[in-house]
């Protein structure tokens, strides 16, 4: 059975598999951005290159490093996407990561060089920037432009989880501030041209390329941040505080230990260490497994989850469950268990099955043992009574004979009558078990008052089956079906 969040991978089929949504979302997303970065730089890079602007030729550059970016966005989508193999069995999402590392190094080394030729600019005093109105027009068309495409990636970014996508959302989104701060520079030396005070805003469009290089850098800084928190399992802040919320609110979770997750691509691999009742069976186990990953899955939908349970005391742990706990780590089990308290202290009575068999020595030690580990668990419990039993054969074999045996019918039904009132046993059968030729085993059905409570019941039908055994000795196990209702005299009269 596959878990929710994890992948399959079929090795034995020829079939390609359909891109899925999210695969066609962020591979659409990367190539319209790719279109639009190459329309944009070129026209920037242009009109730079004609008016000598530093800041349009800055915000060109930006623009091509930006196209480098959504080039390696696209290959690392298409990359991710891939399902796991037998070389990658946690998948391929790392793309994404190691291709937003890569841009963000490409980014910032070319951020530098452009802030190093501002200066140098300003320095040297050799700046002549001539704007001109298509300038303007091709960078307020690019400020819409890259608004748009921002907020398009990031919410292709937020439906599929892609890294990759994010960082090119953050791309654009610099782009914004940047080509503002490339037209505030320009109009500047536009301003100062018209209005003679040249030599106050000469140097408008050099600063302008210098606050670009610094955007970009910043930029830049936290997508190599991001990417290497990625690629070195750095946990994501807060989410595993909340999954460990999430996990240890689900009932029959007594703690949560340690949350451990790596984020890979758009997906996180979740590893949960929770603590559950030692009493908790197998299959109770398995449904609290179940549960602590549906936990998980309410916090990060995209995650692998492994939960490993370990065993512990809860605090509404009580002295019976603890001693079929001790019985099942000896490897016997127990029945009848009784706890009384004498004097201000508990004492345990209890019935020990254990194999026909086993000698009577071991069967005392095995006995012994039970009793010391009662005993050292409960600290309570003063004395531990066992009795030994034969263990039951399961699925040994015995013959039916009621009808061959209509008189000890009628004798018991009888005797049962006489004890619990008339018409109140029915439907009594014998069986004849192999290999016993004398003893026989009897089921009847007993009929008690709905009033009655389940202990007044009890005593009832341990009276008869007392009773039974006493008077016909003949008998092996007996067994009185408690039911409700009124006794069939009663209901015929």
């Amino acid at each position: 059975m596959r878990r929710p969040g994890t992948s399959e991978v079929d090795i034995e089929t020829n079939v390609t598999p359909r891109p899925s949504p999210d695969r066609r979302t962020k591979q659409s997303a990367a190539l319209v951005s790719a279109v639009a970065v190459l329309v944009l730089g070129l026209a920037k890079l242009a009109l730079g290159l004609l008016t000598g602007s530093l800041g349009l030729i800055a915000d060109a550059v930006h623009s091509g490093l930006d196209l480098v970016s959504t080039f390696l966005t696209f290959l690392a989508v298409r990359w991710a996407d891939r399902p796991p193999d037998s070389d990658h069995p946690y998948g391929h999402g790392r793309a994404e990561n190691l291709s937003g590392f890569v841009e963000a190094l490409i980014i910032l080394g070319t951020a530098i060089g452009i802030g190093l030729e501002a200066i140098r600019h300003i320095a040297s005093g050799t700046e002549e920037v001539i704007p001109t109105p298509l300038s303007f027009a091709v960078l307020i068309l690019s400020i819409g432009v890259s608004y748009w495409r921002a907020r398009s990636l990031e919410r292709a970014a937020e439906t599929s989880g892609s890294a990759a996508l994010a960082a090119d959302a953050l791309n654009f989104r610099t782009d914004v501030w940047s080509s503002l701060v490339v037209m505030v520079g320009l109009a500047l030396v536009a301003v100062g041209r018209g209005f003679g005070i040249a030599d106050l805003v000469a140097y408008a469009d050099a600063v302008a390329g210098l606050i670009v290089a610094i955007l970009v850098v910043a930029a830049a800084g936290r997508l190599a941040r991001e990417t290497i928190d990625a690629l070195v399992d750095r946990s994501p802040e807060d989410v595993a505080e909340r999954m460990a919320d999430a996990a240890a609110r689900v009932p029959g979770v007594l703690e949560v230990r340690r949350v451990r997750l790596r984020r890979v691509g758009n997906r996180y691999f979740v590893d949960v260490v929770a603590i559950a009742s030692r009493t908790t069976s197998f299959e109770e186990s398995h449904v609290l497994t179940e549960r602590i990953e549906g936990a998980i899955h309410s916090v990060e939908p995209r995650s692998d989850v492994v939960v490993h349970l370990e065993p512990g005391a809860a605090r509404a742990e009580s002295i019976v469950d603890r001693i079929h706990l001790a019985a099942r780590n000896l490897g016997v089990r127990v029945h009848d268990v009784q706890v009384r308290r004498v004097n201000q202290r508990s004492e345990v009575n209890l019935h020990v099955e254990v194999s026909p068999e086993l000698s009577l020595d071991r069967a005392h030690a095995l006995a012994s043992r039970l009793e010391e580990q009662i005993a050292a668990e409960n600290p309570g419990v003063s004395v531990v009574n066992t009795h030994l039993e034969v263990e039951p054969l399961l699925g040994a074999p015995r013959v039916e004979v009621t009808g061959q045996e209509a008189s000890l019918v009628e004798r018991i039904t009888r005797t049962a009558d006489g004890i619990l009132g008339a018409g109140s046993c029915h439907d009594v059968r014998v069986y004849r078990p192999s290999g016993r030729k004398r003893e026989l085993d009897v089921v009847l059905h007993c009929t008690f008052p709905s009033t009655s409570s389940v202990s007044q019941a009890h005593r009832g039908a341990e009276r008869v089956e007392q009773v039974l055994r006493r008077e016909l000795p003949i008998l092996g196990s007996v067994l009185v079906h408690v039911e409700p209702g009124e006794p069939r005299d009663a209901v015929h009269r």
